[in-house]
């Protein structure tokens, strides 16, 4: 088969797909990959070919779309209403501008199958336009039909700029699932209620030595501090965590990015470890707890090694993340929107103490771990192209 994957320009929307996508080309299949030509190097390292499919910038839409609402009405609003509007600023924009380019690419190379990441509305668009059949792959939660129909919406207009009426339908296009189903809440009306699960594979335990970086801790206890790819540089977020656990007699392992700057963190306390980066298979393992943001990629893979979180959402799902984690009993959310010292001091001793927390955590270990893995996925791909 002719399979096309199409994600965002941002590693945590890449790496959810990069499992299928090279399991396909192992497989035979004819595999091409299209993201944002700054971040094409992601793809590639793992031998997939790979194109950056961009479009014209128009900056005075995007301060438009971006800035419909004032500072104090987006206040004022929900975490789902704040999330619905950028799931349909994110259609206009990211559709809207890249929607020719990615037809171009999508008609050059006909495929059979089109895999969108989910949140990349110009794959699905383009399929639409040029009438090939296309699946959603998911980067986290799957969200409910409310929070994603303005993102739809969004499409009607830029479709129709290409002769259809609308963007057609989608209540049976299939959602690849990559999150467990014990985290998902019930009595949700999902935006794709056909959602076949398969293993979040590049979060799994695998093997390797043990870091260095571990090495002449002094304490017993290891929590590792992350905010991801997306939030690392906001200020004050990293350099709190870290510091509430000053004194805690613990060790710290915190990753700050690749385009992180460790002065900012000025001298820390013996027993912390401040890294641009580490891979999350080479440290989960050795960790007691992880402090995070409730990204997507932490929370998954805290939960395949069976490491129990306190999570401090920052934005956009995090906040439904980090909920379920906390309804799970796989950790304690504290302080949504901004993380203070007491808050994630007082959670992290409450993960440490109540050894019920890696016990639920565990539990998700063993789920994601009995998830279909990606390989038997491929056998289907046959049915959704047809």
């Amino acid at each position: 088969m002719r399979l096309f994957f199409s994600a965002g320009a941002g590693y945590s929307h890449i790496a959810p797909l990069l499992p299928l996508a090279v399991a396909a080309q192992e497989r035979g299949h004819d595999v091409v990959f299209a993201t944002g030509a700054n971040a094409v190097e992601h793809a590639r390292a793992h031998g997939l070919p790979t194109i950056g499919v961009d479009g014209p910038v128009d900056e005075a839409a995007a301060r438009r779309a971006w800035g419909r609402y004032s500072p104090a009405e987006l206040a004022e609003m929900s975490p789902d209403e704040k999330l619905a509007y950028v799931v349909t600023v994110m259609a206009e924009t990211g559709a809207g501008t890249r929607v020719g380019e990615m037809l171009a690419s999508v008609r050059e190379r006909r495929p059979d199958l089109v895999i969108a990441g989910a949140a990349e509305f110009a794959a699905p668009a383009a399929a639409a336009i040029a009438g090939l059949p296309y699946v959603v792959h998911g980067i986290g939660p799957p969200k409910p039909a409310a929070i994603m129909a303005g993102g739809w919406r969004a499409l009607d207009p830029i479709v129709h700029r290409f002769g259809l009426d609308r963007f057609p339908a989608h209540d049976t296009v299939p959602y690849l699932d990559i999150w467990p189903e014990p985290l998902q809440p019930q009595g949700i009306t999902w935006d794709h209620p056909i959602r076949p699960p398969v293993r979040p594979e590049g979060i799994l335990p695998a093997g390797g030595s043990r870091p260095a970086v571990l090495d002449g801790l002094p304490y017993d206890k290891t929590v590792y501090v992350t905010a991801g790819t997306s939030h690392n540089t906001r200020p004050g977020v990293l350099e709190t965590m870290i510091s509430a656990l000053h004194g805690e007699g613990v060790n710290v392992v915190a990753t700050i990015g690749r385009d992180g700057d460790r002065k900012r963190f000025g001298a820390q306390p013996d027993g912390v470890r401040i890294e641009n980066f580490l891979p999350q298979q080479r440290i989960l393992p050795y960790v007691d707890a992880v402090v995070c943001h409730a990204g997507a990629g932490t929370v998954l893979g805290a939960l395949a090694h069976g490491v129990p979180m306190v999570v401090s959402p920052l934005a956009t799902d995090q906040f439904d993340m980090a909920a379920q984690v906390d309804g799970a009993g796989a950790g304690v959310l504290t302080d949504p929107g901004s993380p203070t010292r007491a808050g994630i001091r007082d959670a992290v001793r409450t993960v440490l103490d109540d050894p019920a927390y890696r016990a639920s955590a565990a539990s998700l270990a063993a789920w994601i771990a009995a998830m279909p893995e990606p390989a038997s996925v491929l056998d289907r791909l046959p049915e959704y192209a047809s």
